[in-house]
């Protein structure tokens, strides 16, 4: 008789500081932006391109959410009356408020990707795993969207989407919130559910660049010499396959 399959274990969520985790030789969701660059034409990321600023403000916003003992005040062109401001804002809402007391923030999580056997590694701004409910993550995005419309839109061109099934895939989770937080006024608050439809849309540009980080020369030629820096910066090994 065959035995029913063992349900996989969900992966362990770590506590690990930023630069251990950072360290991890595994794929990020970062990463695989870096390499989406090289496809779409992209020049690099650096300092000089990159948008410190907002960069800048979404990790300090995070940290005052989140890790509020670990908050540095006074930092360069930093608006600290803004930052708290926004994380006031987001308490207001009763639901998101309890999810913050319940969840786990910052947890770090190292998985092996299945469809392409890619060591990955994640780190997530809130999870929330309760006896009876809905294992859930959730992800805090500072935004210039002009409405919850306009939210929803960058979140498919901002490839939110991918990250959302990304981790919804790596932790089995039942559902992924997107909280959208207006820097601009009038300062409001945006949550969306990520649809099913959404995370297929997702789950197809992640998988489609892990098999490209797996098989580079796969690139178009006219992007290959792109795509190859791109996986060369990783410092990882890849098979030469087209799975």
């Amino acid at each position: 008789m065959t035995m029913p399959a063992t349900p996989a274990r969900r992966p362990d969520l770590l506590r690990l500081d930023y630069d251990t985790y950072r360290a991890l030789p595994a794929i990020a969701n970062s990463d695989l932006s870096r390499l989406r660059d090289a496809l779409d034409g992209r020049p690099p990321r650096t300092p000089a391109t990159s948008n410190e600023g907002a960069l800048s403000f979404g990790t300090a916003f995070h940290t005052a959410l989140l890790e509020p003992a670990d908050y540095v005040a006074g930092q360069p062109g930093l608006n600290d009356t803004l930052v708290w401001w926004l994380v006031d804002g987001v308490k207001l809402n009763t639901h998101l408020n309890e999810l913050l007391a319940q969840g786990q923030s910052e947890v770090s999580v190292l998985f092996t990707e299945p469809e392409t056997d890619t060591l990955c590694k994640l780190r997530a701004d809130l999870v929330v795993s309760q006896p009876g409910e809905a294992f859930t993550i959730i992800d805090f995005k500072t935004t210039n969207a002009r409405d919850a419309d306009h939210f929803l839109w960058q979140c498919s061109a901002y490839d939110y989407d991918r990250q959302a099934a990304f981790y919804t895939d790596a932790l089995r989770a039942d559902r992924f919130l997107l909280v959208g937080v207006q820097k601009i006024e009038p300062f409001g608050v945006f949550t969306i559910e990520v649809s099913e439809q959404m995370l297929a849309e997702g789950r197809q540009k992640y998988q489609r660049l892990l098999r490209l980080l797996k098989a580079p020369a796969t690139a178009p030629a006219y992007r290959a010499e792109a795509v190859q820096a791109a996986v060369d910066s990783l410092g990882l090994g890849h098979d030469d396959d087209t799975r």
